[in-house]
């Protein structure tokens, strides 16, 4: 393996041993109920076919690279059509970042359009020193393997922008894989835990460990007006016969004010009896909800691995583009 990739490999280490400690009991919420694997599109395949040793990514080529500082409602794609680039080209130069799951203060680099130029490194701040287990992959039917890694936000605020980097290394410590794992919704209360995930596709290389880094962790800006204050209950909660998942309902009603439509989304994390993220479901709400309107979720939750000990219930509220 080439030097520079080992010096990236190993600051990775570093980083994962400086941010994602060992496992600690996760705090427990105000609702908790019991959840199942997450198995819908909103955290993408990650494409291993042919993978042999992926480095740090790095932006693409750029000769007036720039560093943009998201506003306010800002777009992933707004900003792309702002400076004349595509969604994929954006991407392309920022492969640590989830396009649908921006925060205000985050920093994306902006190439030229073209691609042309020097390779430019991608802005990377340091993210706020939260407890990051250690991650835990788990085989599917389908030959794939889903990959989570439970975060918790020990801070005493809420924070956002959650996102990582996953490796696969082999029996010799080297790199196979390096992929990002991202979260089902963007806002983390404070001592509330959250999962990044993602699934990697068949083939997946033979590994003997895994490591992981959190890469973005940022403290929540214009709470108020950035996201609802969502009113919800559990109405119904319970473990399926089988044992390996769980039902519940979750009653959620929008605030009388401010008047604006909202975009609401739930999550639901199940855990182990140590305290980790062995499976996540998602919901959203198939139209944007008026202020004061109620709805009910139902959601299922599968677990990846071992029996499920508990459920926690996560909600958050955008305003509808």
């Amino acid at each position: 393996m080439d030097g520079w990739v080992r010096a990236m490999f190993a600051a990775l280490v570093a980083g994962t041993l400086a941010g994602c400690a060992a496992p600690q009991p996760s705090p427990t919420a105000a609702s908790t109920v019991t959840l199942e694997p997450y198995r819908t599109s909103t955290v993408p395949p990650a494409d291993t076919s042919g993978a042999t040793i992926a480095p740090l990514p790095t932006a693409g080529p750029s000769p007036t690279a720039m560093a943009y500082s998201v506003h306010a409602n800002d777009t992933f794609l707004g900003i792309a059509l702002a400076y004349g680039l595509t969604r994929e080209e954006l991407q392309a130069a920022n492969p640590g970042i989830n396009p649908d799951l921006l925060s205000i203060g985050q920093q994306l680099l902006i190439p030229a359009p073209g691609g042309q130029g020097t390779a430019t490194p991608i802005p990377t701040p340091t993210p706020l020193p939260l407890h990051c287990a250690e991650p835990r992959c788990y085989p599917s039917t389908s030959g794939g393997v889903w990959c989570l890694v439970t975060v918790v936000n020990t801070s005493d605020s809420p924070v956002e922008g959650l996102s990582g980097l996953l490796t696969l290394i082999d029996r010799q410590g080297d790199p196979l894989l390096t992929v990002p794992v991202y979260p089902p919704l963007n806002f983390v209360p404070a001592e509330q835990s959250m999962v990044l995930a993602t699934y990697l596709s068949p083939p997946v290389p033979e590994y003997e460990r895994v490591a992981a880094v959190l890469t973005m962790a940022v403290q929540v800006q214009q709470a108020e007006s950035r996201y609802a204050a969502l009113d919800w209950s559990v109405v119904r909660s319970g473990p399926r016969a089988d044992g390996e998942s769980w039902e519940a309902e979750v009653e959620v009603r929008l605030p009388a004010a401010p008047a604006t439509l909202w975009r609401v989304a739930l999550a639901v994390l199940a855990f182990d009896d140590r305290g980790d993220v062995i499976g996540f479901a998602k919901w959203e709400a198939d139209e944007a909800l008026r202020p004061g309107q109620q709805t009910v979720a139902s959601l299922t939750v599968f677990s990846l691995g071992p029996t499920i000990n508990r459920i926690d219930v996560l909600a958050e509220a955008l305003p509808a583009e």
